[in-house]
This record gives C-alpha cells, sequence and structure tokens, in this order.
C-alpha cells in the first residue's frame, strides 16, 4: 500500500499556517532539506518581533555570522574600544546555511536596537560601555541587514543611522533598488544633509505601492511642540520629495505626520492626489494657523482623522466650511490642547459623521454639543489628567453612545458622580485608573444602572473584584455577557470558586487588553 504523500505546495501551505507559531517552525527545521528550504523564510521574515528572554537574543549571534569581513573587522574593533568583553570566536570558520537577512520583510530600527542591545548588555560593566553600543556597534547590524535584504515590505527607519561611521561605504541607492516590495514606510529625521535627500529621490522612483506612510520629525530639547524642520538643510527640497513619495504612490491608505510646520499646505495639497483611496490621516504635534482645513473636503473616503497634541487652531470661521458628508464614515477625532471652542465648534460642525470620538479633560459645553451632535457615536474616550469640575459629570446621563471608555490619573472621585449619571445607552464600560480602588468600584457598580453587556477593568484578577462583580450580575438581571479583566495572576481556591460562579452564568472572562 503507497503512504499517503502530501504536495510540496500543501506542505509549504501547511507552514504559512504556522508562520505565527515559531516553536513550531522551529521544529519543521529539523524534517528534510525541502522542509527546511520552505521554512526558513517564514522565521526570518520577522525575527525580531516577541523577544523576550535571552535565549531568544541569539538572533544576534546568527546575524553576526551573516557578516562580511569588512563588518566582522568593525565589530571587533568597536568591541575592543568599547571594552565590552564576550566569548564570540570571530576567527573560527562558520559559514551560515542560509543568508538569513534576505528573508527579513519587518525592518524595525527600534526594535532591532532593542534585541541587539539586550544581547550585548550582559558584557558591559558600566553605563559607558552600555551608551557605545546604541552609537558605535548597533550600526554596523543595521549596515549588515539592509545591505543584504531583498524582501523588505515594512520599513520603518531612523535616518540618522545613514551619517553613522559603519555607513560610509554604503551604496543608497542599491539599498533602495531592493525596497520595490514596500507597501509601508515610516521614515524618522533626526539629521540634516544631501544622504536624506538622495534617499527620498529614490523612494520617489522605486517605492510607488506604499499602503501605509509615517514621517516623524524631531523635536527641540527647549520644548516638545516645536520641531526642527526649518533647520533641516534645504527643507524646501526634503518637503518637496516627501510630497512627491505621497503623490506617486497607488492607493495610499494611511498617512501620518509628525511635528511638521513647513509647506504644511502643500503636503495637505499632495493628499489630494490620494483622494480615492486615503482612509486614516493623523496630525501630530502640528500648528495650524496657517492651514486652511479646507483640503479635507477633497478626501471623501476618509475614515479616520485624528489631530494629536496639536497647536492652537483659531480661525474658526474656516470650520464651517468644512461639509460633513465628505465625512460620512469618519470614525474617530482627537483633540488635544485647541483651544475649547474650536474643539466645540468641531464637533458641531462633524459630530453627526463621528462613530468613534476621544476627548481630555471635558467641561460642561463640551460633553452638551456630544450629546446634542453626535447621534451616531459608537464609542467614546474620555481621559481626565488631573482634577476637574464634577459637575460636569451630570451632562453625562444625555449621551448617545454604546461604549464608553473612562481613564482616570488622578480624581477618582470621579466614579462616585458617574455611578447616577451614566446613560442607559451605554452598554460596554471601561476603566482605566492607576492605582486599584476595589472601594471606588464597588460603589460605582452598586449605583449604576444594571444593562451593562461588557466591562473592561484594568486591574488584576483578585477575591474583592471578583465579589465586587458577582454582586453586580445578581442584581442586573445578568445582561452581563464579558468581563474583561488582567488575569496574570494564580488565582487562590476562594478566588477560583467566585470564577466559575461568575463564569456559570455564562459570562465569557477576557484578558485585558491594554491597547483598547
Amino acid at each position: 500500500m503507497t503512504l499517503p504523500y502530501l504536495t510540496d505546495d500543501c506542505i509549504y501551505s501547511i507552514l504559512q499556517h504556522l508562520q505565527n507559531d515559531r516553536s513550531t517552525l522551529f521544529k519543521c527545521l529539523l524534517v528534510n532539506r525541502f522542509w527546511c528550504r520552505s521554512t526558513i523564510p517564514l522565521l526570518y521574515a520577522n525575527p525580531f518581533e516577541n523577544i523576550k528572554t535571552e535565549k531568544n537574543y541569539s538572533i544576534t549571534l546568527t546575524l553576526i555570522f551573516c557578516f562580511n569581513k569588512a563588518e566582522i573587522l568593525q565589530l571587533k574593533k568597536q568591541l575592543g574600544l568599547s571594552q565590552i568583553n564576550n566569548n564570540i570566536n570571530f576567527d573560527k570558520e562558520h559559514n551560515p546555511l542560509f543568508e538569513y537577512p534576505k528573508y527579513l520583510e519587518n525592518y524595525n530600527s527600534n526594535l532591532i536596537n532593542s534585541v541587539i542591545y539586550g544581547w550585548f548588555a550582559k558584557y558591559c560593566s558600566d553605563l559607558l560601555s552600555s551608551q557605545k553600543i546604541y552609537k558605535d556597534i548597533i550600526p554596523i547590524f543595521h549596515q549588515s541587514i539592509l545591505r543584504q535584504s531583498r524582501n523588505i515590505k515594512q520599513l520603518d527607519i531612523l535616518l540618522y543611522l545613514f551619517y553613522e561611521e559603519s555607513f560610509k561605504n554604503f551604496n543608497i541607492q542599491n539599498f533602495t533598488s531592493n525596497l520595490t516590495k514596500l507597501n509601508s514606510l515610516s521614515l524618522e529625521f533626526n539629521s540634516k544633509g544631501e544622504i536624506e535627500q538622495e534617499f527620498l529621490k529614490n523612494i520617489a522612483n522605486i517605492c510607488t505601492n506604499c499602503r501605509k506612510l509615517v514621517i516623524r520629525f524631531p523635536q527641540t530639547k527647549s520644548s516638545p511642540f516645536h520641531d526642527v524642520s526649518n533647520n533641516l538643510i534645504d527643507n524646501t527640497t526634503i518637503i518637496e520629495k516627501l510630497c512627491t513619495i505621497i503623490q506617486v504612490q497607488n492607493k495610499l491608505k494611511m498617512f501620518k505626520i509628525w511635528k511638521c510646520h513647513f509647506l504644511l499646505n502643500n503636503i495637505l495639497l499632495s493628499l489630494g492626489f490620494q483622494k480615492h483611496s486615503l482612509v486614516h490621516v493623523e496630525f501630530i504635534g502640528i500648528d495650524f494657523s496657517n492651514v486652511s482645513l479646507k483640503r479635507f473636503n477633497d478626501l471623501y473616503n476618509l475614515e479616520y482623522l485624528k489631530f494629536g497634541y496639536t497647536f492652537p487652531y483659531n480661525n474658526l470661521v474656516t470650520l464651517s466650511n468644512l461639509k460633513r458628508s465628505k465625512f460620512e464614515f469618519l470614525d474617530s477625532f482627537i483633540c488635544n490642547y485647541w483651544n475649547i471652542g474650536v474643539t466645540s465648534l468641531m464637533i458641531k460642525y462633524l459630530g453627526a459623521s463621528l462613530k468613534r470620538l476621544s476627548i481630555e479633560s471635558p467641561i460642561i459645553s463640551l460633553i452638551e454639543n456630544i450629546s446634542i451632535y453626535c447621534l451616531n457615536l459608537i464609542f467614546l474616550k474620555i481621559r481626565i489628567n488631573f482634577h476637574i469640575d464634577l459637575s460636569v459629570v451630570e451632562c453625562f446621563k444625555n449621551l448617545r453612545t454604546r461604549a464608553l471608555s473612562l481613564s482616570i490619573l488622578y480624581d477618582i472621585r470621579f466614579f462616585e458622580y458617574l455611578a447616577n449619571n451614566i446613560s442607559i445607552s451605554i452598554s460596554e464600560i471601561s476603566i482605566y485608573i492607576n492605582s486599584c480602588d476595589n472601594v471606588k468600584f464597588k460603589e460605582f457598580l452598586e449605583n449604576c444602572h444594571g444593562s451593562f453587556e461588557v466591562i473592561n477593568l484594568n486591574q488584576i484578577i483578585g477575591l474583592e473584584l471578583l465579589k465586587i462583580v458577582l454582586n453586580y450580575i445578581e442584581r442586573s438581571n445578568n445582561y452581563l455577557k464579558v468581563l474583561s479583566m488582567k488575569l496574570d495572576k494564580e488565582l487562590n481556591d476562594e478566588e477560583l470558586k467566585l470564577l466559575n460562579l461568575i463564569k456559570a452564568k455564562g459570562i465569557e472572562i477576557v484578558e485585558f487588553n491594554e491597547s483598547d
């Protein structure tokens, strides 16, 4: 009888389904040569993610074995100058089976920095040595990885790297010519010079299929709300090249820019070239004082618009010209550090389109405007950094939203007022506080309405918290369907008993998600 035989395509399909199960993939390497050749590209497409243990930092050693002779000599030199002792035998011939960096698809500078530093840190004897790892050693790894990479799809790069000593012979044109598969580009400016201009020019000529584009300009030491884009050499040329990159993309979907105040109107005009595809736009730390918001009318497929930590925008007349119909599917709108009148006016003119909204430190007029104009709201997130006028809570009873998320850093008295004023339309509540205060949770759940279907708490699961939730369930006719908490502790017998009682009532217990 002939044994069952899997075709190569079937095996490859199986491995594809296992691409997020690294431990299983490592076992697949040992089956035979075909399995090995098919598994390596999956393992090294994103090898820096989820590295938490010293054992996993060994990817650094694998990268060293892929160095060429010049990079080996450079690393040996810097380790000696940095007085970092290790037991790597550089003189031993070690030819890797594969050119592992060739398979890299997700290149993230900060993530790579963290992984390589984690491996070398155990050899550091003082703070100075630790600093030298970042300055003199890690750039060698970046140069080697970028030299060998052929399959990068997501590039998140700090452009200062191109000015490091290890990059003095690096061929920018050869590197960018290998980026034809790029679909996500994130650039952080931290230098000035011709190299950046050459890089941007090549990107505009070669990379035209990016779905995501993120631009970050650095902030000055004097203020987190001022950028240094005006200090770039020939900053007009830099912005023009960025605008060209925006314009030539085929169906750009997501655009995000940090701390750029130079030629911002040009950037908004360039976004108009992507009006058929753009669905997600963010502006962080940007001054809109001399910028016309009318250009947003052209982006008629926009679903998510975010203004974060922006400078005050006082041209209120311009806001009235925004056409609400253009933002029919607007998913989220975040206003931070705006004049409160501006925020209220934006909600007035865009509120009917809003489905998700995030605000900080609310006042009465703002909450009233949300209640009046945001009739299609699904999710409202409120962050309270400091003490506020608690009389604003009385307005919460008029909110029309299905989900409410509250992030409170200090003033937990907020809950005392909230319980009796929370809208009956809110069926999902998320509560984030710095410290565990079961008394406040108890008071809140004992006095609020009993129609919550989902409760999310950023508290560690424990006996008192379980008792509070169980009491709420028993008095609320068991509307609750989902309860999320931090589950990172071992429960004792009494806690397990209460947890099982809650589950027996048909309630799903899930791990609290910090990103909610």
